[in-house]
């Protein structure tokens, strides 16, 4: 009887060891599982957090382009003008010519040529000019193209012509290209470019006939 009860015994203490190892081990696999999936959401808040970064050092780049480009415009319209406010007023004067008919002599709005057109918008300002564009030529210092700045007059040998007979003044000058405005025989009081090749064929000289200081 003594030894069946120790047996009895010896079977409960081997199954409830086997238990306590069962449960132990479960335990260890948890803990494995639950340690893995707190490295995984570390991993993933991490990467987040990078990622946030990195958005928030993009937005910042942006921001820093557009202040600096709202800057580089401030600066561009702070500049001062290329030429002075005498200019100014000569080129809206000028313009203000546009539309009136070419008629040989004139310098009215009912009418004007070219050197017609040229003394009287130079007259608002006192500045007095030959009635010829063949005299304005020898007026002022000669520039070349490169150099040309608005108010300049600009000279052609136009038909053929070996003398000059034909004026405008500058409104525009860029490397490659001069705006003028002038009184045409076909069209009147009109802008045209250096570009077309009849000006371009007739083009004879630039002349600065007063101080263009900048105010």
């Amino acid at each position: 009887m003594k030894a069946i009860t120790l047996t009895f015994l010896a079977a409960i203490s081997f199954f409830t060891t086997n238990e306590i190892t069962a449960q132990v081990k479960k335990s260890n696999v948890v803990y494995k599982t639950s340690k893995k999936t707190a490295t995984k959401n570390q991993a993933k808040n991490s990467a987040t957090d990078s990622k946030e970064i990195t958005i928030a050092e993009i937005n910042a780049r942006m921001n820093a382009i557009d202040e600096e480009a709202q800057m580089v415009a401030t600066a561009k319209d702070s500049k001062p003008k290329k030429y002075c406010y005498l200019t100014e007023q000569l080129v809206n004067v000028a313009n203000d010519y546009q539309g009136t008919r070419y008629v040989w002599g004139g310098m009215s709005r009912s009418g004007m040529d070219c050197s017609g057109f040229v003394k009287t918008a130079f007259e608002q300002f006192n500045i007095a000019l030959p009635r010829t564009s063949r005299e304005m030529a020898s007026l002022g210092k000669k520039v070349t193209k490169a150099n040309a700045q608005t108010g300049d007059l600009i000279f052609f040998r136009n038909g053929g012509k070996k003398v000059i007979n034909h004026v405008g003044i500058v409104i525009e000058a860029t490397e490659d290209e001069i705006k003028f405005i002038h009184s045409s025989t076909s069209q009147g009081v009109i802008i045209s470019s250096t570009k077309e090749p009849y000006y371009s064929k007739g083009f004879a000289q630039i002349n600065r006939v007063y101080e263009q200081q900048i105010l």
